[in-house]
């Protein structure tokens, strides 16, 4: 038999889990019951709503303000898709705010509702009014694919003028003038650094006599700034000033008629002179066949020169064992 402790002890129970499901129940239903909400709609004209269920969140720039409460299509337009949601109370969804349908995640190929844009001088929208629908996913992703196509065929377009056979030929001769060019770079630089080898000391005798001439020009420039200057000070030099005074007390001295005797003097020079010139002339008639001789003679010599010049670059062993010797 049932005693009376067992019977008080499922009383208990039952009571008690009776008090955990009204409270369970009051925080599921009650708190929707005594929350505020705003009801919008969102109509989608020729847009799949794959992956949107009822009950998914609706999001404000990434914020959760709602949820979707009924899905369904237009009984006056079938190409329409009337998505129903419920907002928090006072959310300020704009006039120009657009809704568009989203990826929550592209992996599960779930989606939500997300609602941009709207200025704050524009006016809200009254619960019950519709949102403006925004792009589709579909128009998002066949604007970049086309722009993305666009690109791969002028990609292809470029590879293929690159890769004609006239570029081709051109590029085959770029990579040989290139090839010939740094052959003929590397035999500079070989013949370059011979050359340095081999005339090393020469070229050290000659930086060293280079150096000498430097400072014997600079020698020279600090002698003449000295005689410059020692010109300047005779030149500014009292001596100097009282030259010219007597220079020009002399001038102011000489009268017209000596002046006139000093130039029948000068035309008696300039004759003189005249005569000296033709007697030049003359003896030059008379020496000229001995100065052609004499510059024949000269001819041959530098001839002569030359050509031991050329005997002694081509073989300097000349200088040392001599021409009969070789």
């Amino acid at each position: 038999m049932v005693t009376k402790a067992q019977k008080t002890r499922v009383i208990t129970m039952i009571v008690i889990v009776s008090i955990i499901f009204l409270y369970i129940m009051f925080l599921l239903v009650g708190k929707k019951l005594m929350s505020k909400n705003d009801t919008y709609y969102i109509k989608l004209h020729k847009q799949s709503v794959t992956g949107l269920n009822v009950g998914t969140d609706v999001k404000y720039y990434g914020i959760n303000i709602g949820k979707v409460t009924d899905i369904a299509v237009n009984k006056e337009n079938v190409a329409e898709i009337i998505v129903t949601i419920s907002v928090k109370a006072d959310t300020p969804i704009k006039e120009t705010a657009e809704a568009n349908l989203a990826y929550q995640s592209i992996a599960t190929g779930l989606k939500q509702i997300e609602i941009t844009g709207g200025d704050n001088k524009d006016k809200n929208l009254r619960p019950k009014q519709y949102i403006k629908a925004g792009s589709g996913l579909f128009d998002d992703i066949s604007g970049k694919a086309e722009a993305i196509a666009q690109k791969i065929e002028l990609l292809l377009t470029n590879l293929v003028y690159i890769t004609s056979r006239e570029n081709s030929n051109r590029f085959m001769i770029l990579i040989d003038n290139l090839e010939e060019n740094s052959r003929k770079l590397d035999t500079l630089l070989i013949g370059a650094n011979d050359f340095l080898k081999t005339n090393k000391k020469d070229l050290a005798e000659i930086l060293k006599k280079s150096s000498v001439m430097i400072e014997n020009l600079s020698e020279a420039s600090v002698s003449a700034k000295h005689a410059l200057n020692s010109f300047n000070k005779t030149m500014d030099s009292k001596e100097m000033d009282q030259a010219v005074k007597n220079l020009a007390e002399i001038t102011k001295k000489i009268n017209t008629k000596e002046l006139g005797e000093l130039v029948a003097s000068i035309n008696a020079l300039v004759k003189n002179s005249d005569q000296a010139v033709l007697m030049l002339d003359k003896t030059f008639l008379q020496g000229r066949s001995n100065l052609l001789r004499s510059l024949e003679l000269f001819k041959e010599t530098l001839e002569n020169i030359n050509e031991f010049a050329i005997l002694i670059r081509d073989n300097p062993d000349i200088l040392i064992r001599g021409k009969d010797n070789e």
